[in-house]
């Protein structure tokens, strides 16, 4: 019995300790992840000025960090703000589906085999807080991103199979001085 007992202790030890770096990822992977830059009004807006140059920012923060692979959402908004970087550096961009829960952008990865690679996700207010959160375990803590706020840039590494997340800013300032709020 005390073995039964010891063993099933084990077992669920170790699944929470690889629990935290998500199936398919290594310590090599570095995931960067913005939110579109600042887009026009009606149906698949464009960018706007501002959110062109906003990509532009976004192209020149990142373009020595050795980005293999964009992933972008089927919306213009987030396939502009990754344009200057994809047209510069010649990075391959990748659709995948705008779901609240992370999880097609997750299988979309290791579909490509990008689990060890250093990647950029743009995506939406909604979207990018649950892709953290899918990509990075329960340690990380939950985000929310205020509709007004375009200029987090944030970037998930794995280390001793645990996720760290950083929080940065780049370009202009955008919207109200909160940058991040834990929810």
């Amino acid at each position: 019995m005390r073995q039964t007992i010891f063993f099933a202790v084990l077992v669920l030890f170790s699944s929470n300790l690889t629990a935290q770096m998500p199936q398919g990822f290594t310590k090599s992977a570095k995931i960067y992840l913005v939110r579109h830059a600042e887009k026009d009004t009606g149906n698949n807006p464009v960018l706007t000025a501002d959110g062109r140059k906003r990509a532009g920012d976004l192209m020149r923060v990142l373009k020595s960090k050795n980005i293999q692979r964009i992933y972008v959402t089927p919306y213009k908004r987030t396939q502009m703000t990754g344009d200057s970087m994809r047209l510069q550096l010649g990075i391959d961009t990748v659709l995948y589906k705008a779901d609240t829960t992370g999880v097609d952008i997750y299988n979309t990865i290791l579909a490509r085999g990008d689990g060890n690679k250093t990647i950029l996700i743009i995506g939406h207010s909604n979207t990018v807080p649950k892709i953290i959160k899918k990509l990075g375990g329960e340690d990380v803590p939950a985000v929310t991103i205020p509709d007004a706020v375009f200029d987090n840039l944030y970037l998930i590494k794995y280390k001793r199979k645990k996720a760290v997340l950083k929080s940065m800013k780049y370009g202009s300032p955008s919207g109200i001085a909160a940058p991040m709020q834990k929810s």
